[in-house]
């Protein structure tokens, strides 16, 4: 809640009620007491009357779509009731405007309303951020009589909306280092086959001699041998280790580096799931969890829960997350490769550890 006093009202207020007591202690007599009181009550009952107003204030919102998409229209409509027998009058909206677009109502509105009365606003709204936060109606704000002051205070129900992110090829650089070759998994750049390959180089001392192609030896009279291939299908992982913060607590830094999370994340599952390669996902959903997404099906039920699926329950689940990307950072691993996205990294830092 928040309390702003009018400086000049308040002034003129108490210019009127210092003439009024002096007034009445040289004259008395009902009129100038009854002047008085009146004065002296307008305060308490001012702030009576906003409690009043605020209990009996009742907000439903709702969108078209049970979640929504990032970046796209959707359909918000609000509905404010009365409830109670005191006329709401020039009661203020405010919107979050920091996170979604809303078209047709803006920051600031005003909207007054009969004893029992109800009014529905409809309007166009586009979010800007992934991830699972408020949207809609923020605040509404009463004035006291002769607006001496004004009380802003929470809506009473608040909207949380799921946006999910978009599908975007943000990841597509960092995996393309891993060298992917087809659809069949990775190849590594430091493990070989046992068996030769195709490809040819000179002999060089201490090749083994059933390395030697015979055929283009005899044709070039030099000594070829045979390369191994790169090791095919090094398993991938990536684990979230997602900052804990909570609810009351999740600000605009907060919105702005989760939604690049999630989109990094989507972007990378999008990257293997289709073409069919598997990556393994380890994040935290109340308890740590872990997603095989090797197809476009099983990238699409993924994506229909990622929005709001990444949170801790408990500190505990915090810490194992925090010492698993600590111990993958330390160990080295030629046939499983490690990309750890941590949301809270520090300024200049990037959002994604290789490692393996």
């Amino acid at each position: 809640m928040s309390v702003t006093i009018q400086k000049k009202n308040l002034i003129i207020y108490l210019a009127f009620l210092v003439a009024a007591i002096v007034y009445s202690s040289f004259y008395g007599g009902p009129l100038s007491y009854g002047v008085l009181y009146a004065l002296l009550l307008i305060v308490p009952v001012s702030i009576l009357y906003i409690i009043i107003n605020y209990r009996c204030l009742c907000v439903y919102q709702e969108v078209d779509v049970h979640k929504l998409t990032k970046g796209e229209e959707h359909k918000y409509r609000i509905l404010i009731e009365n409830a109670g027998p005191l006329p709401i009058h020039e009661m203020k909206l405010g919107v979050y405007e920091d996170r979604c677009v809303l078209y047709e109502i803006k920051d600031g509105d005003i909207l007054s309303l009969k004893s029992f009365e109800k009014k529905e606003l409809k309007s166009g709204i586009n979010c800007l951020y992934a991830g699972a936060y408020d949207i809609g109606l923020e605040t509404v704000t009463f004035k006291s009589v002769f607006n001496i002051f004004t009380a802003e205070l929470d809506v009473p129900y608040s909207f949380r909306a799921i946006v999910s992110p978009r599908i975007t090829a943000i990841a597509d650089k960092v995996l393309d280092l891993e060298n992917l070759v087809n659809s069949t998994g990775f190849k590594s750049t430091h493990v070989f086959e046992d068996t030769p390959g195709s490809d040819l180089r000179s002999y060089q001392t201490g090749d083994a001699l059933s390395s030697i192609n015979w055929k283009v030896t005899a044709r070039l009279s030099e000594l070829m041998v045979r390369t191994p291939e790169r090791m095919e299908k090094r398993s991938v992982t990536i684990l979230v280790e997602a900052a804990n913060v909570e609810r009351e607590q999740q600000n605009m830094d907060f919105l702005k580096r989760r939604d690049y999370m999630l989109e990094f994340l989507v972007s990378a599952a999008w990257h293997f799931g289709n073409q069919g390669v598997p990556i393994k996902l380890i994040y935290p959903s109340g308890t740590i969890v872990e997603r095989l997404v090797d197809s476009y099906e099983s990238f699409m039920e993924f994506y229909s829960i990622v929005a709001d699926s990444i949170f801790y329950d408990s500190n505990k689940a915090h810490e194992e997350i925090k010492q698993l990307a600590g111990n993958i950072r330390e160990r080295t691993d030629e046939m499983e490769t490690w990309i750890i996205l941590k949301e809270d990294s520090s300024e200049g830092e990037d959002i994604f550890t290789i490692c393996g």
